[in-house]
C-alpha cells in the first residue's frame, strides 16, 4: 500500500516471469539473457580489438575462449555452491580451453603433438623466467593474452550473475582495449566504440535489474517490458553520445584530447625491461624506440623505427654518439653483466685516472639538447665526464671502463647537457702490433658466449678471420659481414635458434643489431675481447652547421674491440654506414669541424692532481651549467583532471539515476517517490502491506520528524486519491515537509553519532 501502484491481479505474462524467477537457476529469464548479450557485445569487442593489435602474427582467436569464459562463469554463478568449491572447477575446465586455443599456435602434425609442443615451451619459457634471461618464443605469450581473456570473462560473467555488479566485465576490458590501442597507432578503432557501447549497455542493464529486485521485494509494479523501454533508451542515448564523441572536437582540440589519450595509453606502450625481455617479439605498429637502453637488448625482427626528433647535438662532425654497451650474448639478445655504480657531481671527471694510461686517444666534447625524455647521456666514444649530476657504471670490480653515463635525476623535454668521450685515433700499424696481453677484466668480461653456440659459428669465424693478429682478423670479420644486405624487415630467431647462427647461414641479411651481433660474437670465438654498443649516427644530411639533429630512424649499433695499451675501438660491420677500425675509423676522432667545441688529448686530462681538469674547451664544457626544465607534475594533473571527470561523471550518473522513473510524476507524487527511494537507501523503505500513512508514522518515529511525514503522507493521498478542489494541505507546505523529511533521511543514511562514553568506564579512569 506504501507503493505508488498497489500490485492488482498479474498477467499471464507477468506470472511466467515470475515462474522463471523462482525456477531452477540453471533457468534463465529473458531478462538474464539480454544482459549476456551485452556482455557478449563487450567481450567480442575486446576480442576484436586483440586481433586488430596484432600482437603475435597469426595468432589464435580469442573469441572462443571469451565465450567459453562467460558461459561458464554464467553456469558456476548459477549454480548454488560456495565460490570457494565452484571456482577451482571453472579454472580447470578454462585450464583446458586455453590449452585447446594455444595448441593451434604449436608445431605439429596430430592434436596431441601440438599440445605437448605447447607444454614443452611453455617449461623452457618458465626456465628463462628463472634465469633472467631473454625469450623470443611467442607461445608463451599467447597463452597468457588467453588466460587473460578467459579469467576476465568468466569473472566479468560470474560477478553479473551473482553480485549483480558489472564492473568486473568493464574496468578490466577497458585496460585490455586501451592496451591494444597503444600497441596500434594510437586511434580508436570500431572495437573501441562497440566496447564502450557494450559496457553502456551492461552497466545500465545491471543498474535496472538491481532496481527490479527491489521493487519486487516491496511489491511495487512496474511495467511488464521496462527492460525493453529501457535498452531502447539507452541504445539511444548511447549511439548519440559515441556520434558526439567521435565528431567532437576538431581543431586544435583534437590535438588536445590526442595528448590525453596518449598520456592515457603511456603505460600500456611503454613496455618495461622485464617486459621486453620475456616477450620481446611480439610486434607493435607503433615506431617506437629500437633502444631503450636498459638491461637488455633482444633481437627483433621487422623493425619499425619512425622519425620523431629525439636529440639536437652539437659536435664536431658526423659519427657515432655512443648511449650504452651490453656483454652478456645468451643466443637470442644481450644482458649487461654485473656493474658497479657510483654518484659523480656534474663538472667533474668520473672517468677513473686508469684511463689515462691508454695511447692515441682524443677527448671530444658533445653538447646535447633533449626533445624527448632519455636519462642516459650520450657521449663521443667512451664516457668520461659531464657538466650534469650522474650515475656512472662500471664492470664489476673495475673502476677504469665506465660502460654507461646516466642522469642522476633524469632528463626533461628542452634539457641541455655538455658530454666528454675518447675514441681511439691509433693507426692500423699500432693496432696490429697491440698483441695479446688482455687484462684479466677484459678477459673474464668479454670473451663469454654461450654453451649453445653452434660449432659452424666457430668455424666461420675461423674460415673468415684465418691466422693473423686481432686486428687484421677484426677487420676481415667486419668487411665480410658489411657483404650482408641491409634489411629492417628480417624475421627475429626462432624460437631455439641462436641469432648468429640463423642471421649467418639462414637469413644472410639484417640490420645493424644483427651485424653487430655476429661480429661480436665471432671474434669472442676467435679470442678477440669486444662488446656491442649502441646509440646513435649523426646524419650528415641532418645537420645545420655543427648541429645534427637525431631521429628515432637515427637508432644504430656497432662494435667495440679491445687492444691492449690503446683501449676499445670501434668497429662498423653494418654496411649502410662508413667502416670503423684504425685512425678513428667511422665518424671518432676526425673532428674536421671543431668549432666552439674542440678536442683534446686524453693524457692532457690527468695531471699532478687527478680529477682537476685543466683549463681549456673540456673544462669549459665541464664547468658550463647544463640547461634544466622542471618538467610539470604530469601525473599530479593528470590524477586531478581524472578526479574531476570521475567527479562530474558520477554526478551525472547520480543525477540521471535519482530522476530515473520519475518522468511522469507531478510534484507531489515525485516527492513521495524520491522519499521512497531515499528511504529504501537507508533500510527504512515501506512493507508490502503498510498503507501511506502507517509507513509515514514508522518512518517519522525513525528519523524523528512524524509530524512533516504525516503531512507529507497526507499530500499524497489527497494528490492521488482525493478531488483537487478539496486539498487541505497547499503545494508549499507539502514540499516543505518533503525537504524535512529527505534532510532527515540523508542525516540518517550518511551520519553518525557519537557514542556516548560509558560512564562507568569514565568514572574508573577518574
Amino acid at each position: 500500500m506504501a507503493g505508488m501502484n498497489v500490485p492488482m491481479n498479474r498477467t499471464a505474462g507477468q506470472r511466467i516471469g515470475s515462474a522463471a524467477v523462482r525456477a531452477p537457476r540453471l533457468v534463465m529469464s529473458w531478462e538474464d539473457w539480454l544482459t549476456l548479450v551485452a556482455a557478449v557485445i563487450c567481450f567480442m569487442a575486446v576480442a576484436a580489438s586483440i586481433q586488430q593489435a596484432g600482437w603475435v602474427r597469426n595468432m589464435p582467436s580469442t573469441v572462443p575462449t571469451a565465450l567459453a569464459g562467460l558461459l561458464i562463469g554464467m553456469v558456476a554463478a548459477r549454480i548454488r555452491i560456495p565460490g570457494i568449491a565452484i571456482h577451482p572447477v571453472a579454472i580447470a575446465i578454462g585450464a583446458m580451453v586455453v590449452l585447446l586455443a594455444v595448441q593451434s599456435y604449436a608445431d605439429g602434425t596430430t592434436l596431441f603433438d601440438r599440445i605437448d609442443d605447447s607444454q614443452a615451451r611453455l617449461r623452457e619459457w618458465w626456465a628463462v623466467v628463472r634465469a633472467n634471461d631473454i625469450s623470443n618464443d611467442n607461445l608463451p605469450f599467447v597463452a597468457l593474452v588467453q588466460s587473460v581473456i578467459f579469467l576476465t570473462a568468466y569473472l566479468a560473467s560470474y560477478s553479473i550473475y551473482r553480485w549483480h555488479t558489472p564492473w568486473v566485465a568493464v574496468l578490466p576490458g577497458g585496460l585490455v582495449i586501451l592496451a591494444n590501442l597503444g600497441f596500434q597507432r594510437g586511434q580508436p578503432s570500431a572495437a573501441f566504440v562497440i566496447f564502450l557501447f557494450g559496457a553502456i549497455v551492461l552497466v545500465s542493464r545491471m543498474h535496472l535489474q538491481r532496481n527490479q529486485a527491489k521493487w519486487r521485494r516491496q511489491g511495487i509494479e512496474y511495467p511488464e517490458f521496462i527492460s525493453v523501454s529501457a535498452i531502447q533508451l539507452t541504445v539511444f542515448l548511447t549511439t548519440l553520445l559515441l556520434v558526439a564523441a567521435w565528431l567532437v572536437p576538431l581543431g586544435k582540440q583534437a590535438d588536445a584530447v590526442q595528448g590525453v589519450y596518449e598520456n592515457v595509453v603511456s603505460p600500456f606502450t611503454a613496455r618495461s625491461g622485464r617486459f621486453e625481455r620475456l616477450f620481446n617479439n611480439i610486434d607493435s605498429r607503433k615506431g617506437l624506440a629500437l633502444h631503450n637502453f636498459g638491461s637488455i637488448l633482444p633481437i627483433n625482427g621487422n623493425v619499425k623505427l619512425g622519425t620523431k626528433e629525439l636529440y639536437e647535438i652539437k659536435a664536431g662532425n658526423a659519427g657515432l654518439v655512443r648511449a650504452t654497451s651490453y656483454d652478456v650474448y645468451t643466443g637470442i639478445g644481450w644482458k649487461t653483466g654485473d656493474r658497479d655504480t657510483k654518484k659523480v657531481p656534474g663538472g667533474d671527471l668520473a672517468a677513473s685516472p686508469d684511463v689515462a694510461a691508454y695511447e692515441e686517444r682524443t677527448v671530444s666534447i658533445l653538447q646535447v639538447t633533449v626533445h624527448d625524455s632519455q636519462g642516459t647521456l650520450l657521449t663521443a666514444g667512451m664516457p668520461l665526464g659531464t657538466n650534469k649530476d650522474a650515475t656512472i657504471a662500471t664492470p664489476g670490480g673495475f673502476a677504469g671502463d665506465i660502460e654507461q653515463l646516466t642522469a642522476r635525476r633524469g632528463l626533461n623535454e628542452g634539457d641541455t647537457y655538455n658530454t666528454v668521450g675518447s675514441e681511439s685515433k691509433a693507426t692500423a700499424e699500432q693496432l696490429m702490433a697491440a698483441g695479446t696481453d688482455y687484462p684479466a677484466w677484459v678477459k673474464d668480461r668479454y670473451l663469454q658466449l654461450p654453451k649453445s653456440l653452434p660449432q659452424r659459428v666457430r668455424d666461420e669465424a675461423k674460415n673468415v678471420a684465418g691466422d693473423a693478429s686481432p686486428y687484421v682478423q677484426a677487420q676481415a670479420v667486419e668487411t665480410y659481414l658489411r657483404t650482408f644486405p641491409y634489411n629492417l624487415q628480417v624475421e627475429a630467431p626462432p624460437p631455439g635458434r641462436d641469432a648468429t647462427d640463423w642471421f649467418l647461414f639462414d637469413l644472410k641479411a639484417g640490420y645493424f643489431d644483427y651485424q653487430a651481433t655476429a661480429m661480436t660474437v665471432m671474434l669472442r670465438a676467435l679470442g678477440i675481447p669486444a662488446r656491442i654498443a649502441v646509440g646513435y649516427v649523426l646524419d650528415t644530411n641532418e645537420v645545420k652547421e655543427t648541429t645534427y639533429t637525431v631521429r628515432k630512424d637515427d637508432a644504430y649499433s656497432w662494435v667495440e674491440v679491445y687492444f691492449p695499451k690503446y683501449g676499445w675501438v670501434t668497429f662498423n660491420p653494418t654496411s649502410n654506414k662508413d667502416a670503423g677500425g684504425a685512425g678513428g675509423g667511422f665518424g671518432t676522432g676526425r673532428l674536421d669541424n671543431p668549432g666552439l667545441l674542440g678536442p683534446g688529448d686524453l693524457q692532457d686530462l690527468f695531471g699532478p692532481d687527478p680529477g682537476i681538469v685543466p683549463v681549456g674547451a673540456v673544462s669549459d664544457a665541464l664547468k658550463e651549467p647544463p640547461v634544466e626544465h622542471s618538467a610539470p607534475p604530469w601525473t599530479l594533473i593528470w590524477s586531478l583532471v581524472g578526479a574531476l571527470v570521475v567527479l562530474a561523471t558520477v554526478a551525472l550518473a547520480g543525477r540521471i539515476s535519482w530522476n530515473w522513473g520519475l518522468g511522469g510524476l507531478d510534484g507531489r507524487a515525485r516527492w513521495w517517490a524520491k522519499t521512497q527511494r531515499i528511504a529504501g537507501w537507508a533500510k527504512l523503505g515501506s512493507r508490502p502491506a503498510e498503507t501511506p500513512r502507517e509507513w509515514s508514522r514508522r518512518l517519522g518515529e525513525a528519523i524523528a520528524v512524524p509530524d512533516a511525514t504525516a503531512r507529507l503522507a497526507d499530500a499524497y493521498e489527497e494528490a492521488r486519491y482525493g478531488r483537487p478542489d478539496l486539498q487541505r494541505i497547499d503545494d508549499a507546505e507539502a514540499e516543505s515537509s518533503y525537504k524535512r523529511v529527505r534532510n532527515a533521511l540523508w542525516s540518517k543514511l550518511f551520519h553518525r553519532k557519537r557514542r556516548e562514553p560509558d560512564p562507568e568506564r569514565k568514572r574508573r579512569r577518574r
